[in-house]
């Protein structure tokens, strides 16, 4: 798990062909993992549905998360240390809608 920085950390980072600049308290390499993460996991749902559009995917992709998200809760296995992961991965699936909201206005 990773720990808080004091500042803010600003790294930028290509996510399913587009470029996001993720701006998080976490080191920069955590945030990195976690884009690495979301984007393997939009490259897998985008292979299974190779017809589907980006924005497709990334729903799907985020429907996903929260469910295995969902499932922890139910099982009981969130801890202090996975509500802080709960929230960092809100603020992510946040600014990938803010990315995919830009795209298509």
């Amino acid at each position: 798990m990773a720990d808080s920085a004091s500042s803010p950390q600003k790294i930028t980072k290509q996510i399913f062909g587009e470029t996001y600049t993720i701006i998080g308290e976490a080191p920069p390499e955590y945030i990195a993992s976690i884009a690495e993460f979301v984007e393997e996991r939009l490259k897998e749902i985008a292979t299974s549905l190779p017809n589907a559009s980006k924005t497709k995917v990334a729903v799907l992709c985020a429907l996903n998360l929260a469910d295995e998200l969902f499932q922890m809760k139910e099982k009981g296995i969130l801890t202090e240390e996975t509500k802080e992961i709960e929230d960092r991965t809100k603020k992510i699936i946040s600014l990938l809608e803010e990315g995919i909201i830009g795209d298509i206005y």
